[in-house]
């Protein structure tokens, strides 16, 4: 029965590290800068900066464009080669 509670414990231990690293790690990525008080210049300065950036990244695809524009490039070649097919041999 001991070596029962002992591997619970191990298993209990080797969590609690797990969530520790991970909480360490998103205390050192994430921000810690405030959030400025509203109302004032320096908050809608901020937002500014916000909305610009939002509208800067709105059109981008991500790593897998070339792949997508492949893909829809792909798909009309073989639909313009079996529409020529069904023209030449109707």
């Amino acid at each position: 029965m001991a070596s029962g509670n002992a591997a619970r414990k191990r298993k209990q231990q080797q969590q609690a590290r797990h969530r520790a690293d991970k909480s360490h790690e998103r205390d050192r990525t994430q921000s810690h800068d405030h959030l400025p008080k509203v109302g004032t210049r320096p908050e809608r300065e901020h937002l500014h900066e916000q909305r610009q950036s939002d509208l800067v990244a709105f059109g981008r695809f991500g790593r897998h464009r070339g792949l997508g524009i492949g893909l829809v490039v792909l798909a009309l070649v073989v639909l313009l080669a079996l529409l020529a097919v069904l023209v030449l041999f109707d």
